[in-house]
């Protein structure tokens, strides 16, 4: 075993993890994870994933990992310190040139065709306009009922006092919405008011903190939208869940009574978490969140 597959399972092993937790956590096969425990990189499937399943393997048990290639570059071999890139890519890339170029030639072929279309269609619609107007002009000649613009007079005097009805009834109308209005907005404020303040306190790594004031309640939610496993626990360090989280089996917690909450997340990309539904915008962009929220009383 090399001392970065010790330092990693040591990590491993502080947080509680199985090799079969981590497997589901990272997404990396079980046999890959001991491989790279015991330093024996002749097992992965290509020098080319070996960094990457280092680093995401560190990710996962809260390390730096960049700090720990820097500091144990003798521990992994110099060909997988060098990204290669497969030999296969250079041909499948000269396949996709050579199929992009052939649909470039077709749509050079189809160019004058398509023009030519274009030409016909506007020469149709320009005749069509100048057809329907001299139509219109010809319909607007006759002369007009007489009677007709007197009945439509007289029928604009009766109906007078109907327009000044209207015009009450539209003002009311009017004062309506404006009260419904000044309601939502009342509601709105005791909804915040209640909801409370939530601000970044601090921030470190993947760890950071979080304070609630001017809150009613201390209502926490997790949601995943995929699998990933989740460490709750409460102000005296009880452990509240410490499971997976799928998208049908989100997790809510009340702790209204108590003053702290914190939550070791092992996949953030796919969880979202909520205080008093208002969602927390994770301080770094790591895949294992360390949250902790304090909680305030006013």
């Amino acid at each position: 075993m090399t001392e970065l597959g010790k330092i990693l399972k040591e990590a491993r092993e502080a947080k509680g993890l199985s090799l079969d937790d981590l497997q589901q956590i990272t997404k990396i096969q079980k046999r890959y994870l001991v491989g790279i425990e015991e330093g024996n990189y002749d097992m992965m499937p290509g020098k080319f994933y070996v960094r990457a399943f280092i680093k995401q393997y560190a990710e996962a048990v809260g390390l730096d990992a960049e700090q720990l290639f820097a500091e144990h570059q003798t521990d992994i071999p110099k060909a997988v310190q060098q990204e290669e890139v497969p030999q296969n890519l250079s041909r499948v890339q000269s396949k996709k040139s050579t199929s992009i170029a052939v649909q470039d030639s077709k749509w050079v072929d189809l160019l004058p065709k398509i023009l030519i279309a274009v030409v016909l269609i506007a020469v149709a619609a320009v005749i069509y306009y100048f057809v329907a107007k001299a139509i219109s002009n010809n319909d607007g000649s006759e002369t007009p009922n007489e009677s007709n613009q007197q009945v439509q007079v007289e029928q604009g005097k009766n109906n007078a006092p109907d327009t000044e009805e209207k015009a009450t009834e539209e003002t009311t109308e009017e004062e309506k919405p404006a009260k419904e209005d000044e309601a939502d907005s009342d509601k709105d404020k005791e909804d915040e008011a209640a909801a409370g303040e939530l601000k970044l306190a601090s921030s470190s790594g993947n760890s950071s903190t979080y304070e609630l004031s001017n809150a009613d309640e201390f209502k926490v939610s997790v949601k995943s939208t995929g699998e990933t496993w989740v460490t709750v626990r409460d102000s005296n360090g009880k452990t509240l869940f410490n499971n997976m989280i799928t998208a049908d089996n989100p997790q809510e917690f009340d702790q209204t009574d108590d003053t702290k909450i914190t939550l070791n997340i092992g996949r953030s990309t796919d969880t979202e978490v909520y205080v008093n539904d208002e969602k927390v915008d994770y301080a770094s962009d790591s895949i294992v969140q360390n949250i902790t929220i304090n909680y305030t009383k006013e």
